[in-house]
């Protein structure tokens, strides 16, 4: 007899984003802890490689609420995810046959995505436009190093 493995899923999927939310609420606080956007994204491409499209929709919500109290315009970090993986992710997991090599590199292309497309929302709504500091580098640098560490947390192969 099989046992059944889905209440487990929604228990983890639930403490991860349950998690990220504690997280937010820190990062808030302490400008120093990086918004963990390449680390997502490697959890972003978990759920879409397991097809786990609820928990997809839960972690949605979760990035919205997290765009919102950061002050960004929600749904960019979808559209920066989904432009990733849908254009970037596949030619080079088709040209290298492995992806892990390159997870390094995603968060710093996550984040020049990500602020390209909230500087040109703020530059069609007439904004004032100060979003490149020294800190989007440390996050950059940052978040690469928890990519790699991240890499065996999630297993993703």
């Amino acid at each position: 007899m099989r046992r059944d493995s889905t209440y487990q899923n929604f228990i983890k999927a639930s403490l991860f984003q349950g998690f990220l939310l504690a997280y937010n609420i820190l990062s808030s606080m302490y400008l120093f802890l990086p918004p963990l956007f390449g680390a997502l994204f490697l959890y972003f491409i978990l759920l879409l490689k397991l097809e786990r499209y609820y928990s997809l929709l839960s972690f949605v919500v979760v990035m919205i609420v997290f765009e919102v109290s950061k002050g960004f315009y929600p749904g960019i970090l979808l559209i920066t995810y989904s432009l990733v993986y849908m254009f970037l992710f596949p030619n080079i997991v088709k040209i290298f046959d492995n992806f892990n090599i390159f997870e390094f590199f995603y968060s710093p292309i996550i984040y020049i995505i990500y602020f390209v497309l909230n500087f040109s929302v703020m530059l069609f709504y007439n904004y004032d436009v100060h979003i490149w500091t020294y800190m989007i580098f440390y996050y950059m640098l940052i978040e690469s190093i928890i990519m790699l560490v991240a890499r065996w947390i999630f297993g993703i192969k």
